[in-house]
């Protein structure tokens, strides 16, 4: 496990985890902590590593260095290095949005590294709530599958993660041989749900109780923004069916829980609008489909993006000449 801010005090103490699925754990942590993966990688010895399961934020808005291609690379170069063609790498990006596979196939020609991309869709209530201190009030559920149907290696690997990461009693896991169609029903959450939260710095029920006789947020803001993807998912041939709306806006209704965008925002981090809602609202012009609830989230929450860049110091604002300064 690559442990990155938490890396001094989890590699002393472990972790505190608090789980609807394993009740309370103290000290718990992995057979191997690594501070980068660099380090990971040099560790590797003349082994490598079969998988490498990524379940960072995707924030392709970022920095350089935090792009999903940037950070696994000195895997893939290390498996390389050890073992050329012999060895395939399978990436499982288990990870929000649509098209996040295209950066991988886009930065690793197949003909140099030997690998695959697969996909995996988690469902669960997971907050880091302080240092190595995770509160977990929602049940894990995951699915894997090949983000490329037609690749036998890759479904092979995503099934056999399946029988590695399922714990029967204590989790839900299960190959999934649709992977697209999973990706757009997840965003009928995501997309609506995450980023309103993100947008007023409340948690679910909250948002629900604090509307307009308790209905004009889902009535007015969660319900259209997902009818929109649903739309947009048409347009790509994929039918999300119309029940999964009353599904996701039910799922944490009665769970005071803050979706990962309403987390990262507060805690002063970068979120992953991009992949979340802005290559939708792309994939929606380039077919032709109307968003104007999710073009309002995605407007109003790259204002957001940009005051957390700001003060991180990624960009930089004249208030001499009241306008952003081109680095």
């Amino acid at each position: 496990m690559i442990v990155r801010s938490d890396y001094d005090r989890v590699l002393k103490h472990g972790y505190t985890i608090e789980s609807c699925d394993y009740g309370r754990l103290e000290g718990w942590r992995p057979h191997h902590i690594y501070s980068s993966v660099e380090d990971a990688a040099s560790a590797a010895d003349n082994q490598g590593y079969n998988y490498i399961v990524v379940t960072t934020k995707n924030i392709i808005d970022g920095p350089v260095n935090s792009r999903v291609s940037n950070i696994i690379r000195p895997v893939l170069e290390k498996n390389k290095e050890l073992h050329g063609s012999q060895l395939t790498t399978h990436i499982l990006l288990v990870q929000n949005g649509i098209d996040i596979e295209k950066e991988i196939w886009a930065e690793f020609p197949r003909e140099q590294y030997r690998y695959t991309v697969l996909s995996g869709i988690q469902l669960i209530g997971s907050t880091k709530i302080g240092s190595g201190h995770i509160s977990q009030v929602g049940q894990d559920h995951l699915s894997c599958g090949a983000f490329d149907p037609q690749d036998a290696a890759a479904i092979q690997a995503a099934n056999d993660f399946v029988r590695m990461y399922s714990n029967e009693g204590q989790n839900f896991v299960e190959f999934d041989p649709r992977v697209r169609y999973s990706r757009w029903k997840k965003l009928l959450y995501n997309a609506a749900i995450n980023t309103s939260t993100a947008l007023v710095g409340l948690d679910v029920p909250r948002c629900l109780e604090f509307g307009v006789n308790k209905k004009s947020t889902e009535i007015e803001v969660f319900h259209p923004a997902m009818r929109e993807i649903i739309a947009i998912a048409a347009s790509e041939g994929i039918i999300i069916e119309e029940e999964f709306i009353t599904m996701f806006t039910e799922i944490t209704r009665k769970k005071v829980f803050k979706p990962s965008m309403c987390v990262d925002c507060e805690k002063g981090q970068l979120m992953e609008l991009e992949v979340i809602l802005g290559n939708p609202i792309r994939i929606a012009k380039r077919n032709g489909v109307a968003t104007p609830t999710l073009s309002i989230l995605y407007n109003l929450l790259v204002l957001v993006q940009a005051k957390l860049k700001e003060r991180k110091g990624l960009l930089k604002f004249d208030e001499k000449t009241a306008t952003l300064v081109d680095e």
